[in-house]
């Protein structure tokens, strides 16, 4: 189809670095947390083969479209006056597809801070400010340098409690032991603490253990199937990813039985709603969908969840679902923006 309305795609050699595209993806994902190379110098490949990825997902639309114009065209008798339109069409998509990709690669560096209040109706002694963090998937696309400037948004945000809803590791530890891309974030000031669960991602490589204590040695407290009680009247919970124990029995074991705390569950899947609800949480807070990342892929997670994203209340229960700040794949957004969450609750 660009071939159609640009020659210089003819050549030989613009066809062979697009077809090098997908390959370049596949080796910096596959190969490359095993590779004894900085990080660092890798990170450009890794851009540039998820500027592909987006370039090839909006492409595949434009490219629906033209066949549908090539068989009216057909239909037509595929005269001159089609064949003009068949390379105008090619021309105007290759631009929109590239205007695309420009917004998006701009928007996906440029988190925002979303808040809210929410009033829980136990009579805090004073307000108690949140700040939830998910997806932030340190790896190939991002790492020490995006690490730091996290914890620079999160400590500007003066936090009584920084949660971490999962996905803290992109695919693989090996980028994050080569670059140490985890420890800006002993920086993060909390009063009460920063806690942490696990999500799919951080169980891909099978080395759950070695990046359990990888975050913990930065003074994560990381909440598997486990709650804890905090001085500032919360109780939280967090669970394992619904992925490993999709029938997880520690969803009501671990509500807080105190009708004076604020009774809160972090996951990383948002699939629990209505369970957690009826197990008597006051919030119940997500990650896991980006937005769907790149529209219209948030149609598909609409379909997924009850909330993909943003905050609904279920019953007595607030739930909050975030896009997460971080990007898997492709460094891309259409439709969502990276961001924390600022929560405040009394």
């Amino acid at each position: 189809m660009y071939r159609r309305g640009f020659t210089f795609l003819n050549h030989a050699f613009v066809l062979c670095f697009f077809l090098c595209l997908p390959l370049l993806f596949c080796a910096v994902n596959v190969w490359g947390p095993s590779l004894a190379v900085d990080p660092r110098v890798l990170r450009p490949f890794a851009f540039l083969g998820g500027y592909w990825l987006a370039f090839f997902h909006y492409s595949a639309y434009a490219g629906i479209l033209y066949l549908v114009l090539r068989v009216v065209g057909l239909l037509g008798g595929n005269g001159a006056f089609w064949q003009q339109a068949y390379t105008l069409y090619a021309k105007a998509a290759f631009v929109a597809v590239m205007a695309i990709l420009v917004y998006g690669a701009w928007n996906a560096l440029h988190p925002v801070v979303r808040t809210m209040e929410h009033d829980t109706g136990k009579h805090l002694s004073q307000p108690v400010k949140i700040v939830l963090v998910t997806d932030i998937h340190l790896g190939s696309l991002f790492g020490r340098q995006y690490a730091a400037e996290l914890t620079a948004l999160i400590n500007r945000q003066n936090a009584d409690v920084v949660l971490f809803g999962g996905d803290q590791v992109d695919n693989d530890l090996g980028y994050l032991l080569r670059e140490k891309s985890y420890e800006p974030l002993r920086n993060i000031k909390s009063k009460h603490g920063v806690y942490a669960i696990l999500g799919n991602h951080d169980h891909f490589s099978g080395r759950v253990q070695e990046e359990l204590e990888l975050f913990r040695s930065v003074g994560f407290h990381m909440l598997v199937d486990e709650a804890v009680d905090l001085p500032c009247g919360v109780h939280l919970a967090g669970l394992e990813d619904f992925r490993s124990e999709p029938r997880n029995p520690y969803l009501e074991k671990l509500a807080g039985t105190d009708p004076g705390k604020v009774n809160i569950l972090l996951e990383h899947q948002p699939r629990r709603f209505l369970e957690a609800e009826k197990a008597g949480y006051d919030l119940y807070m997500a990650g896991h969908t980006h937005g769907g990342q790149q529209a219209p892929l948030n149609l598909v997670t609409k379909r997924m969840y009850l909330l993909d994203y943003g905050n609904k209340k279920f019953g007595n229960m607030m739930g909050i679902t975030s896009c997460g700040y971080g990007l898997w794949g492709s460094p891309v957004r259409i439709g969502s923006t990276p961001e924390i969450v600022v929560i405040t609750i009394k």
